[in-house]
């Protein structure tokens, strides 16, 4: 019985001892692959992360080095960017009113706000004419803070163009570049006096070019994304080698805030202001002498042309460029210097744009046919018709 027991016991054991072996092995085996996938995952997370850390040390290196050549930029043009303040005249009608007992309100001159830039070591500095415009004291302020008044040397109501002149020393001018090789989607940078905040920075990209809108000036636009508020009129417009391209002008809004629509007249127009006023001591407006009528689908019609694209000449002024090189009433003129004219506002802004006494090719459509004219554009006698 004894040994029968023993038999038992010994079997359970074996039996316990085999139960113990195999739950081990199946752990063994369950916790293997983990350990193996953890390592593996160890082992390729320590291949990956050199390739990682290079990548980022090289992203963080370029955004470096960008934001670097952002703040040299801003550090070059700065110093070139006045603040000018202006106090205007009091109404007149007011005054008048008062004079005659009929008002008890007060005039006082009220002030305004805007921006400029230095364009020579002598102090001349081009801004915005409805910035200064009837004002009766200019005040302008320096990077430095130093404060000198500005007497107006001359200005160009149609451009909104004014040169103003401070008598100062150490002044840092900007340097005026070529509007005409602007690019739409090219980065830009512009600089002001919003709401009297000096040296605001906004940065954006040409959103489009030639952009006609409601404005003083009589020329063609760019469009910026570049946010700019009162007080930026009359500051500049800078490509990334810290050149003037435009000359922040306006901005259409609805909530009377930046709301990213803001227009620049373009440099070549304030360069051709500013030349003429310092070389000739007032503006030279070249003078073709034509009278032109949009052309709309039904002319078109009428005319026997494809579409409206050009400008229909209704009359030619006396004595003038057009009228001696015999252009006719009905005439349309399609091409301007190999530029394809789209309306009469875009062949009106292109004579803006030539010197008196440069000679141009003019494309003429009569009749059915086709014609070229040479044409020298001459300075304006008075105030005619383009």
């Amino acid at each position: 019985m004894k040994r029968h027991q023993l038999l038992r016991f010994t079997l359970f054991l074996l039996l316990l001892l085999l139960s113990i072996a195999g739950l081990f092995l199946w752990k063994f085996f369950q916790s293997e692959p983990q350990t193996i996938t953890s390592y593996r995952a160890r082992n390729i997370q320590h291949r990956v992360d050199p390739l990682h850390e290079g990548a980022s040390l090289l992203q963080s290196s370029a955004l470096d080095a960008l934001d670097g050549e952002f703040t040299k930029l801003v550090n070059k043009v700065i110093p070139s960017v006045v603040s000018i303040t202006t106090m205007d005249a009091p109404n007149r009608e007011i005054l008048l009113r008062q004079f005659f007992g009929l008002s008890k309100r007060e005039s006082a001159p009220s002030s305004k706000m805007g921006s400029g830039m230095i364009v020579s070591e002598k102090g001349h500095i081009v801004t915005n004419w409805h910035v200064i415009k009837d004002a009766m004291e200019v005040t302008v302020q320096l990077d430095d803070g130093r404060t000198f008044p500005a007497a107006l040397t001359g200005y160009d109501e149609r451009a909104d163009i004014a040169i103003l002149k401070i008598k100062a020393t150490k002044l840092t001018p900007i340097t005026l570049g070529d509007s005409d090789q602007v690019k739409v989607g090219q980065m830009v940078v512009a600089v002001g006096n919003p709401f009297g905040l000096q040296e605001t920075v906004t940065q954006g990209i040409i959103s489009a070019k030639g952009r006609r809108a409601m404005s003083e000036a009589a020329n063609e636009f760019f469009q910026t994304s570049t946010l700019i508020n009162p007080g930026n009129s009359g500051g500049p417009l800078v490509n990334i080698h810290g050149e003037v391209i435009g000359i922040n002008n306006f901005i259409i809004t609805q909530s009377g805030g930046a709301e990213g629509l803001s227009f620049a007249i373009p440099s070549n127009v304030a360069r051709r202001v500013y030349n003429d006023i310092i070389e000739h001591g007032r503006v030279i407006r070249p003078w073709f002498g034509v009278v032109m009528r949009p052309l709309n689908s039904v002319l078109a019609q009428q005319l026997g042309l494809p579409n409206t694209a050009g400008a229909l000449v209704v009359a030619t002024l006396v004595g003038s460029p057009a009228e001696r090189v015999g252009i006719h009433s009905g005439d349309i003129i399609t091409t301007f210097n190999d530029h394809s004219i789209k309306d009469w506002i875009d062949l009106r802004n292109r004579i803006a744009e030539t010197k008196a006494g440069e000679n141009i090719v003019l494309t003429i459509l009569r009749e059915g046919h086709s014609m070229n004219m040479n044409v020298t554009i001459e300075e304006e006698p008075g105030r005619q018709e383009l």
